[in-house]
């Protein structure tokens, strides 16, 4: 019977042993730290069990010191690999288990040491493993409450086996009924060793239940997170092209606002330019005329006809570079980005001003870089020259002043252009500043509002940025600035 023990607890050491090296081997594709700790553990706790079965051939000081020292750390290893789980920080709970275990392993050597009989050290150890595995029961217990599967409950259960079995063995050592000597025979060698089956198998079964469950469940959220990220990856480019299309319409709506606004700014200018083309025009005729009657004269005066005929082409070009200009002004073709000669754009656009300017007594004063170009929209930079020179004349509307001026200035600075427009008007009412460059927000009765916010709307769309400072009585200056990189 007493070789028959030996080798019953010797089958204890084999499951240790196989069950934690079989769970090892089925997962080394994962090389997760956590399950080389459990199977490592599990093994150094088997090597501790073949240990405890060799105590005649393995000697006192390795059965006593390195055994127990060996079981410690393997159940120690065991119940963090566990904690693991949790996903909780262990440095804590592995101080407290080394802790406990040097409270148990410092006084059982000790009293070895010092000549304790096997009873009491036996009655030591199985009341403390008793007590100590039960961790393995509440361990579980904190699984199941994150993850109620199968794997935590086998764990629950291998835990109270694993407590269960060992108090008993305690208990009946302590009451007399159980085997004083280390291998004898008795119920309660039978209850331990059935309840180590048990506790070893499922403990085993457990953690890998749980492992494979926590990875299947690590699975589908990164399905569901792939699926989730595909579903807004999907909405992204949806609202990409929906973006897109709604800048192509913004583009659209800028072009036809700026050919509205060309037809709106241009009517006060109508009058003023009928009357600037019309000179020309009635030159050509006059001077066509004065040809005609030096052709039809029977001595023709050919040197006076050629004199009449310059200034009819003169007059012509005149006429048709005020045509030009206006037709430029009306391009209604797709918005074009290339190189300007910026000052011959604000020179061109003032001489559409000059004739209503003169009318209105007002000077126009340019102060012209002369060489800077920019790579823009022609048609829409000129719109915005053309709404600020606009403002400008319109501010001295009902005013009596000695002098009207506007100043058109053009300049560098820190690689940007710089476009000043500013008059000394009436400027702008303080509580209408707020809103200068809001849609359809207007002092004029003939106004649309459109002007100064598609002006700000076409040089943002440059990169650019639209300013002013205006006193009440004093006069407004508006100022443009472009980035020339």
């Amino acid at each position: 019977m007493h070789l028959h023990t030996q080798t019953t607890i010797f089958m204890i050491c084999m499951a240790y042993l196989v069950l934690h090296a079989v769970i090892w081997v089925a997962l080394s594709e994962h090389n997760n730290k956590q399950v080389a700790l459990w199977c490592s553990s599990g093994l150094v706790s088997g090597v501790a069990v073949v240990l405890l079965t060799l105590r005649d051939s393995v000697g006192e000081f390795v059965f006593i010191y390195v055994g127990q020292l060996l079981m410690l750390i393997g159940t120690i290893g065991r119940l963090v690999a566990l904690r693991l789980y949790l996903q909780d920080l262990v440095a804590r709970p592995l101080m407290i288990y080394g802790f406990i275990g040097a409270l148990f392993y410092l006084p059982f050597s000790l009293a070895h040491a010092l000549g304790m009989p096997d009873e009491p050290l036996i009655l030591f150890f199985f009341s403390f493993y008793g007590i100590f595995c039960a961790e393995f029961f509440l361990i579980g217990l904190a699984i199941n409450k994150t993850l109620p599967t199968l794997g935590s409950r086998l764990v629950i259960i291998a835990g109270l086996s694993f407590s269960i079995s060992l108090s008993l063995k305690a208990i009946l050592v302590a009451l007399g009924y159980g085997a004083v000597d280390l291998y004898g025979p008795g119920i309660d060698q039978v209850i331990m060793i059935l309840g180590q089956f048990v506790a070893i198998t499922l403990s085993n079964i457990g953690f890998l239940r749980i492992f494979l469950e926590r990875n299947e469940q690590s699975k589908l959220q990164i399905q569901r997170n792939l699926a989730a990220s595909e579903e807004i990856t999907s909405l992204l480019t949806q609202h990409k092209s929906e973006l897109q299309n709604l800048l192509v319409e913004r583009e659209e709506i800028i072009r036809q606002l700026t050919l509205s606004n060309k037809t709106a700014g241009m009517g006060a200018l109508v009058a003023s330019i009928a009357h600037e083309l019309n000179q020309p025009l009635c030159a050509i005729r006059l001077n066509a005329t004065m040809v005609e009657r030096k052709l039809n004269e029977p001595a023709i005066d050919t040197h006076t006809a050629k004199k009449f005929l310059n200034s009819v082409l003169t007059d012509n070009r005149r006429a048709a570079d005020i045509i030009s200009k206006l037709r430029s002004m009306f391009d209604g073709g797709e918005r074009k980005h290339g190189d300007i000669d910026f000052d011959a754009l604000v020179r061109d656009t003032v001489s559409l001003v000059m004739p209503r300017a003169k009318e209105e007594h007002i000077l126009i004063l340019l102060k012209l870089n002369g060489k800077i170009r920019f790579y823009g929209d022609q048609t829409q930079l000129q719109q915005v020259i053309l709404n600020l020179l606009n403002n400008a004349v319109e501010s001295f509307s009902g005013l009596k002043l000695p002098e009207k001026c506007i100043t058109v200035q053009t300049r560098t600075e820190s690689s940007q252009l710089l476009l000043s427009v500013e008059d000394n008007g009436a400027g702008i009412a303080e509580e209408l500043r707020q809103s200068v460059f809001e849609l359809f927000k207007t002092t004029k009765a003939q106004g649309m509002g459109v002007g100064l916010w598609l002006s700000k709307a076409v040089v943002n769309a440059h990169e650019g940025d639209i300013i002013f400072n205006s006193a009440t009585g004093q006069g407004t200056r508006f100022e443009v600035r472009l980035p020339l990189a």
